[in-house]
């Protein structure tokens, strides 16, 4: 038997030296041995590993015994649960450095010259691999054009994952769908599962080009064709040119709002026009305060204003709430 720990707390056969303590007569190690089958030695590592975790204790007359298991486990989880806390905070201060690594890099790259084309064919297989590197390496509003919702990189689980991490950051995400995923069920769901990720989301009657736009990074092109290669565009004056089309075809296109999102939105905009604080309302609400704070800025974009109070002198006009 394999008696590694493989990333659990206790190995193997430490768990089954520890239930027998547990529910037989007090005995020696030897005793619980011979009864199991094992060498003395073996028996040896296992109970040392026990009384490390302070789970099992030795007698004065060399008998094995255990305390109640939900006290010496309750303070063994918390253990590992502070360990895993340290742990993920790590990751996290780990993942917010990664600008800092990147802006490290566009200065070398500054200093020695480009390494990278400004532009680059991407084979459809390896899309969701360099839509992951974009994700992660790139900072600001990610903006996406969808003209086939069936299919793409953004169905890739490594994808969706990234995507979550970024928006529960507070990063913008924008996207542009056709009007024809309202009147599929399956894809109306799909939307509105994005959007309560945090997606803003518009609409149009046709959809000319799929694109996505990172930060001030790439863009990546989806020439349109099943078996055309994905085009990476870095060149500083092009992503800006995108960017700027995109801007063009959202003033064009339609938020649509379903019943519940539109009636939050109004519950924020009257405790906003009452002086409420935004940790007031997410309270009453319910919500995450970057969450409320992402549907109010969504609001803003939407309504084409860029402070609050045109918010409201915005949303009064159209009687949305009260003047």
């Amino acid at each position: 038997m394999n008696d590694q720990r493989s990333g659990a707390v206790l190995s193997p056969g430490a768990e089954l030296l520890f239930r027998r303590v547990l529910r037989e007569l007090p005995a020696t190690l030897e005793q619980h041995a011979e009864e199991l089958g094992w060498s003395s030695a073996r028996a040896g590592h296992l109970l040392g590993e026990l009384i490390r975790l302070r789970l099992v204790r030795r007698t004065d007359d060399r008998l094995l015994r255990a305390d109640d298991p939900r006290g010496s486990l309750g303070r063994l989880l918390a253990t590992e649960e502070a360990l895993l806390d340290e742990r993920r905070a790590q990751l996290l201060d780990l993942r917010q450095a990664i600008s800092v690594f990147e802006a490290d890099y566009r200065r070398g790259l500054q200093l020695t010259g480009p390494r990278l084309p400004a532009l680059e064919e991407v084979p459809r297989a390896e899309a969701p691999a360099m839509v992951e590197l974009l994700l992660q390496s790139s900072t600001g509003p990610v903006l996406a054009i969808t003209a086939h919702v069936q299919a793409g990189p953004g169905h890739e689980s490594g994808v969706q994952r990234n995507r979550r991490e970024n928006l529960a950051t507070g990063r913008e995400y924008r996207s542009i769908y056709p009007l024809a995923v309202l009147t599929d069920p399956h894809w109306h769901s799909f939307a509105e599962r994005r959007a309560a990720e945090g997606e803003v989301q518009r609409y149009l009657g046709e959809v000319p080009l799929e694109f996505a736009v990172f930060g001030t990074s790439a863009v990546l092109l989806d020439p349109g064709g099943e078996d055309d290669d994905y085009l990476l565009i870095r060149l500083p004056s092009l992503v800006a040119m995108v960017t700027v089309l995109f801007e063009s075809i959202w003033r064009r296109a339609e938020a649509v709002h379903d019943g519940e999102t539109a009636e939050v939105d109004v519950k924020v905009l009257e405790l906003l026009a009452l002086g409420f604080k935004d940790e007031a309302i997410a309270r009453h609400l319910g919500l995450g305060l970057r969450t409320l704070r992402r549907r109010i800025a969504a609001m803003m974009t939407e309504h084409g204003v860029e402070t609050r109070f045109q918010l409201g002198l915005a949303v009064a006009r159209r009687g949305i709430i009260g003047s």
